[in-house]
C-alpha cells in the first residue's frame, strides 16, 4: 500500500507542476486562464440631454453564449462617463450603426438570434425606451435602405413594400 501512495502522490507532484508552468506560459504569451469578453464600442450619437451607443460584445471561443457575437444599446448622461445598459427582450447577433432621424429619435438595423430576417429598432430619447418599429426585412441592405429612408425624412416601408419597390426597379428594363 505504501508504494501506491508514494506513486500518487508523484503523480499529483507533476500534475502540480505542469499546472503551474502551463498557467505561467499562457502569462507569458499575453493570455490569461480565464479568457473575457471583448467589447467593441461604436461612436455615441447625443439625444437630447444623453448620448447612445452601440456595444459590440465578442465572447471567447469555448464560452456561452453560442452567438458569436452579440449586440446592445448603452446610454449616459451627456456629462457623466458610467453608461448604462438598456434592456431588451432581443439578443442581437448583428447591427448597423446608429443614427439620429430628423424626428428626433435614434434608429439602428439589427438581426436577432436564430432570425435572418432584419428588424429596425427605434430609441425614444424622452422615455429610454427601445422597441421595434418594423420587422421582417430579408437583408442587411433592405434594412439600411429602410433606415437611410428615415433620415430623408421619408416614410418606413413594410418588409412587403420594400419587397416590391425592389423588384419593380429589378423589372423596370425588361
Amino acid at each position: 500500500m505504501g508504494q501506491f501512495l508514494l506513486g500518487l502522490r508523484s503523480l499529483f507532484l507533476r500534475l502540480a507542476i505542469f499546472v503551474v508552468f502551463a498557467a505561467l506560459l499562457v502569462w507569458f504569451l499575453g493570455g490569461n486562464l480565464t479568457a473575457e469578453p471583448v467589447e467593441c464600442t461604436h461612436d455615441s450619437v447625443g439625444c437630447g440631454s444623453i448620448r447612445a451607443r452601440l456595444v459590440q460584445v465578442v465572447p471567447p471561443l469555448a464560452s456561452l453564449p453560442s452567438e458569436r457575437e452579440t449586440w446592445h444599446l448603452e446610454t449616459s448622461a451627456a456629462d457623466e462617463e458610467e453608461w448604462m445598459r438598456v434592456p431588451s427582450a432581443t439578443v442581437l447577433v448583428r447591427a448597423t450603426d446608429l443614427v439620429r432621424a430628423p424626428d428626433g429619435a435614434l434608429y439602428f438595423a439589427g438581426a436577432s438570434s436564430g432570425l435572418k430576417a432584419w428588424t429596425i429598432f427605434v430609441f425614444d430619447c424622452a422615455s429610454g425606451a427601445l422597441s421595434a418599429k418594423s420587422e421582417g426585412y430579408s437583408t442587411r441592405f433592405e434594412a439600411e435602405r429602410q433606415v437611410a429612408r428615415l433620415m430623408a425624412g421619408l416614410s418606413l416601408q413594410s418588409a412587403e413594400e420594400s419587397a416590391r419597390s425592389r423588384d419593380a426597379v429589378l423589372h423596370a428594363g425588361g
